[in-house]
């Protein structure tokens, strides 16, 4: 069996310079990514970004941010973390003849925050369908469309820019072109 090999990762003094850093739009992001993220979890989309933000800058035991990895993404799979753990709490806390016995029961009565299979189909058959109408919007430029599948695939800056052959300010140009181009099609977000 191999070792798994040590990953650097960024200081506390490092992240919280790079969270500082987030522009509004970023922020924007984690919001939504929260709020698709927050049903079930018992907190709400701002309280999740917070808890991700807090528990990344614990000192000791807290998330560790890898220096590879950008801090949008870290922060975005901190929050998934969470969430997947708070809804798991709820499951496990409810209990197992909750719906028998008493019609007046508040607990008893109160809606399952699990997706169905129905809903979990149509928003993976909407996400594809959107996603394919992004890349779409980008097959003019590739350096562009070559960010937004890197960023669908959690890579970083640095994998983008070296799987397609880009500096730093192509990779810079192509993110600025393809930020304005989304916030045109999708003014209101996606």
């Amino acid at each position: 069996m191999e070792a798994i090999p040590h990953r650097e990762v960024l200081t506390n003094a490092e992240l919280r310079l790079a969270l500082q850093g987030l522009c509004s739009t970023d922020l924007t992001r984690l919001l939504k990514k929260a709020t698709f993220l927050a049903p079930g979890t018992g907190m709400e989309p701002n309280d999740l970004v917070q808890e991700a933000v807090k528990r990344s800058l614990e000192e000791s035991g807290g998330r560790r941010c890898p220096r590879d990895v950008a801090p949008m993404t870290f922060l975005g799979n901190v929050m998934r973390s969470i969430a997947s753990h708070a809804r798991n709490e709820w499951k496990r806390e409810t209990p197992s003849n909750a719906g028998e016995g008493d019609a007046d029961d508040p607990i008893g009565n109160m809606p399952d925050p699990a997706l169905s299979l129905d809903e979990v189909v149509t928003k993976r058959i909407d996400c594809a369908k959107m996603l394919a109408r992004i890349e779409a919007m980008f097959n003019e430029d590739r350096k562009a469309q070559a960010i937004v599948i890197g960023m669908v695939q959690g890579w970083s800056p640095q994998e983008i820019r070296e799987a397609e052959s880009m500096n730093e300010a192509e990779y810079a140009a192509a993110q600025k072109r393809m930020r304005r181009k989304l916030l045109r099609e999708f003014p209101k977000g996606y």
